[in-house]
């Protein structure tokens, strides 16, 4: 059994599928299908009933490869509190834990939907959108002023 903490993630544990070698007295590990492993672990993790851990929300936007910087500004909040999620130091509100759940399966999917409103919502535009609402009438309805 070999304990994969390098995946950032104290609970991981390989039952097989890596290799350990002893070169100059140096134990070495190496891992068959790396790419597969972290699909597998992120998975677990995405499945699971239960909140995300300060280690799997990092783990999490790691593996979708995007920045603090990004998530924050898809999530609508600062870069500090991202890193206060990943440190610990703050709760993960669920609405949060939710939305990079579905990033993560969108990423699988390389289907959007989430990610574009999220985007979207970040957009400076989108924030004076959400100020006021336009609103035109067309031949014999309302629908949104473009």
């Amino acid at each position: 059994m070999y304990h994969y903490a390098e995946s950032g993630l104290s609970n991981v544990y390989l039952k097989n599928g890596f290799t350990v070698e002893i070169i100059d007295g140096e134990e070495f590990t190496s891992i068959d299908d790396m790419n597969g492993l972290h699909s597998t672990i992120a998975q677990a993790v995405v499945e699971s009933r239960k909140p995300l851990t300060h280690e799997e929300f990092k783990f999490l936007r790691i593996e979708l490869n995007v920045s603090q910087k990004m998530l924050a500004t898809r999530f609508g909040v600062d870069e500090q509190t991202i890193a206060r999620y990943e440190k610990g130091q703050t709760k993960i509100p669920r609405t949060t834990d939710a939305a990079l759940r579905s990033l993560y399966m969108e990423s699988l999917q390389k289907n959007s939907p989430v990610s574009y409103f999220l985007d979207l919502l970040a957009d400076t535009e989108a924030e004076v959108a959400a100020k006021e609402i336009r609103l035109e009438e067309v031949e014999d309805h309302w629908a949104i002023a473009i």
